[in-house]
């Protein structure tokens, strides 16, 4: 498998995935996936700019497999809004 199995961080990548279908996106998945992998055993780590690939796409991927019901996110924020800061329920 050559250079056309990934996405590097160098090549174009869409501004906006809402647009595209499910299979144009799963591919771009996919080859994001594949160049994790291959800047993992080549360079140890992900260049930065495929680690926001890839947060992009599972976002997008998430979305749609909610059928459109919650709006792309990370992840952070559904963790964030359900953290609550603990209440001092002692009486003065």
């Amino acid at each position: 498998m050559g250079n056309k199995s990934r996405l590097s961080p160098e090549k174009s990548f869409p501004a906006d995935l809402a647009p595209l279908e499910d299979s144009q996106v799963e591919i771009l998945n996919s080859k994001v996936h594949r160049q994790l992998d291959h800047e993992y055993t080549q360079d140890y780590e992900p260049d930065p700019e495929t680690e926001s690939r890839h947060e992009e796409l599972r976002a997008e991927l998430d979305y749609r497999a909610t059928g459109g019901n919650e709006s792309p996110t990370d992840g952070r924020d559904a963790q964030e809004s359900s953290i609550q800061e603990p209440q001092d329920t002692a009486t003065a």
